[in-house]
């Protein structure tokens, strides 16, 4: 629980934990420069904290995202360069990858281009710029 943001029914959780051998747990970064400490320090107990309890952790690198938001100067080359650098301080902080994934969205995407553009296209038909903002 000290490591989740949202804990609705602490039973829930634990019922969740008793009865899966293996959870699966989520977060993203987008690779924009250099990491500091909290991010590569506490980033760290905690997905060590969840691996430990039986967790998988998967990391979505948001590199397209990154280019999108001209980090790096938009040089998608670079932005997985940092995206590389990241997981190298996480590892130097003491993370354990045994149970860690990271996903690069750009090649996610292209696995399943035709499905992932089909929705973007469809959610841009049908919500405005202002619905979408606040759902986000």
């Amino acid at each position: 629980m000290e490591v989740g943001e949202e804990v609705l029914i602490e039973s829930d959780l634990r019922a969740l934990l008793e009865r899966k051998d293996m959870f699966r747990c989520y977060d993203g970064f987008e690779p924009s420069g250099r990491m500091h400490i909290a991010q590569g320090i506490m980033k760290s107990i905690n997905v060590n904290k969840i691996t430990n309890a039986g967790g998988i952790f998967i990391f979505w690198v948001a590199d397209w995202f990154a280019l999108l938001n001209n980090k790096m100067g938009g040089d998608l080359e670079k932005i997985r360069v940092v995206g590389r650098y990241f997981v190298e301080v996480w590892k130097a902080a003491g993370m354990n990858l045994q149970n860690v994934q990271f996903l690069w969205a750009s090649e996610e995407i292209n696995k399943r281009a035709e499905e992932y553009w089909t929705i973007v296209i469809d959610i841009a038909r049908k919500f405005n710029l202002t619905r979408i903002k606040k759902c986000g």
